[in-house]
């Protein structure tokens, strides 16, 4: 792939966009980027120093002066703040339940957004998130929006969480998940949206694997065109 490409992949949570991004990634043989990781990183780094997550000052203040960095271990992308591997702390369910306090100050998303653009100057990637498409890379070639069933999206999770030991509530699940819904497409900024020249693709009825083909076709057609 001689040009530079770049994919989004929007989504809501428990859509599968993080697996999805990854597979297509690979298929393709650039690179994978999580925005998502960044915001759960800033959430992590601040319960860690004990920096009120509501302190949006304070916050980026501690992020100007912490080295971010992610390479490549194992096939797997990791995030390292000041040379600490961080990424198996990220998708605890405390971290997950608590991000959106540091994803929604306008000037952490700012933050946020010029990290994205310096950790992949120059490259391909493909990135997933809540606004990759519509705010932080507008000028992506191909845009994705990816969804499913609510119910689908909360199972996914709850056998993601069991694999790492965190039994959950099946019921109490699917209102965080319908809750999180809510919050991400009224967020004043960021919303969760599809962009105008998105492509949308419901992964309900879908594996892993099937929806990584699907996007990977879709991509192969884009770029064919």
């Amino acid at each position: 792939m001689s040009d530079r490409v770049i994919i989004t992949i929007d989504g809501p949570a428990g859509s599968g966009k993080t697996t999805a991004a990854r597979g297509l990634a690979r298929r393709l043989g650039i690179r994978y980027f999580s925005s998502g990781a960044l915001y759960r990183a800033i959430t992590w780094m601040g319960m860690d120093v004990g920096i009120d997550l509501d302190d949006t000052d304070a916050l980026i203040a501690r992020l100007r002066e912490t080295t971010v960095t992610t390479r490549d271990v194992d096939g797997r992308e990791h995030l390292f703040l000041d040379g600490r591997d961080v990424s198996d702390q990220l998708f605890q369910n405390v971290i997950s339940r608590e991000a959106y306090r540091v994803a929604n100050p306008p000037a952490l998303r700012r933050e946020v957004g010029r990290l994205a653009h310096e950790l992949n100057a120059g490259q391909s990637f493909v990135t997933e998130g809540r606004d990759q498409g519509t705010e932080v890379f507008p000028e992506a070639t191909v845009k994705f929006y990816l969804d499913a069933r609510a119910e689908v999206r909360a199972e996914r999770r709850r056998r993601e969480l069991a694999e790492r030991g965190e039994p959950v509530d099946e019921d109490a699940l699917l209102r965080e998940i319908t809750e999180r819904d809510e919050r991400d497409r009224t967020r004043p900024v960021g919303a969760l949206r599809a962009a105008s020249d998105a492509i949308v693709v419901d992964n309900s009825d879908l594996d892993q694997d099937e929806t990584v083909a699907r996007l990977y076709q879709l991509v192969r057609d884009r770029l064919d065109a």
